[in-house]
């Protein structure tokens, strides 16, 4: 993993000590500041000043400190950000290290910016398939790691990876010493729907088109909205199972995860809602039998196209009461010829879209005329 045109690591953690010093009060002023800007993202900042946008990073789960700051400039280098990242913008020249990155950019009218992405088996995005097939888009890697020796000979304007915000864990020495600009996106730390899509006003901030994001991201905030209101007055909410064992061990969405919450948005009464995590549980397949055998629809199971398939994984899969009613659904209703869903693709920018199936699948008498987007029924 690796991160933007960086400082060495006892820069950063003297910017860590810089930051802690300002006190609550200055902390306090910079929130209220952005709360304007962001309504669900929790992971970042925007403040804009006179020459320039600050983006800061928050990538520690349990506390607001700031992990990272970038200053995006159009003209003159600002002077009054000591240990800051800077990026000069508009971008023209940017690797995307995840099919998602490049769903923002293509929101944004900026396909044509990207000159390389991580892996194509990934995408199920058409442009990003030809483009790759007729070498205007670069594949940067096809295993686990980056092929910085690649990269460097790109010279990108800018790479778009992912991590948890920390330099000394996400930044490739290599790529530091060649001063490639490289911004962290935190937007799989999101626990909301709107909260990861909200991450294309950070996007944005590198293409100089903030406003269009607002607008854009305004219109799916209100469909999403209104959608939610539809499941607000359910009296018997459905029971919903989630997910298929991995090995010997299922895990299961916590409750303050991002799955957790968009099945509680779509009117679903999720079995593990009342544990408070962020990320999975790992459970045996008799604890999760013993308390969800009687599901009402059971969703996301893995690549599974058919219930014969689903059995091939477990027999003991048939026991369910979802299995037995043919109320399985997956999320893979758009695939590409490795077996990869789209729903992992463009579902994260289209979280509106991706509700609807929800609560179509979960309650249909609400959406009787909604056609299928992300999801497909397993039979």
């Amino acid at each position: 993993m690796q991160f933007p045109k960086i400082i060495n690591v006892c820069s950063f953690f003297y910017l860590i000590v810089v930051l802690a010093s300002c006190g609550t009060e200055t902390k306090n002023k910079l929130l209220k500041k952005n709360s304007s800007t962001l309504s669900y993202a929790k992971r970042f900042t925007i403040t804009k000043e006179e020459n320039a946008t600050v983006l800061e990073l928050l990538g520690n789960k349990g506390d607001s400190a700031v992990t990272a700051t970038f200053v995006l400039y159009s003209k003159t280098k600002p002077t009054n950000h000591q240990e800051a990242y800077f990026i000069k913008t508009p971008v023209s020249k940017v690797a995307c290290m995840s099919s998602i990155y490049t769903i923002m950019l293509t929101k944004l009218g900026e396909e044509k910016s990207i000159v390389a992405i991580d892996n194509v088996d990934y995408y199920n995005n058409v442009y990003i398939q030809q483009a790759v097939g007729e070498h205007k888009i670069t594949e940067l890697s096809k295993g686990l790691k980056m092929n910085i020796e690649k990269t460097m000979a790109l010279n990108p304007d800018l790479i778009l990876t992912y991590g948890m915000g920390n330099p000394s864990m996400d930044v490739d020495k290599k790529l530091i010493q060649a001063n490639i600009p490289i911004a962290i996106s935190l937007d799989h730390l999101e626990e909301t729907p709107l909260a990861r899509a909200e991450w294309i006003k950070f996007f944005a901030c590198f293409f100089n088109k903030e406003q269009l994001a607002d607008s854009m991201f305004s219109i799916t905030e209100k469909k999403y909205l209104d959608l939610k209101k539809l499941t607000k007055h359910i009296a018997n909410r459905p029971t919903v199972l989630t997910e298929i064992k991995y090995g010997d061990t299922w895990y299961v969405p916590a409750g303050n995860s991002y799955v957790a919450n968009l099945l509680d948005d779509a009117g679903a009464n999720y079995f593990w809602s009342h544990e408070k995590q962020t990320g999975s549980i790992p459970l045996s397949f008799e604890s999760v039998y013993s308390k969800a055998k009687d599901c009402d629809v059971w969703i996301n199971l893995y690549q599974v196209n058919t219930k014969k398939e689903l059995l091939s994984y477990d027999e003991r899969y048939s026991l369910f009461n979802a299995f037995k009613k043919n109320k399985l659904y997956n999320n893979n209703k758009t695939q590409n010829n490795k077996g990869y869903s789209n729903f992992w693709e463009s579902g994260i920018t289209n979280p509106d879209q991706v509700l609807a199936d929800l609560i179509s699948i979960i309650s249909p008498t609400l959406l009787p005329n909604h056609s299928l987007i992300y999801y497909k029924q397993i039979e």
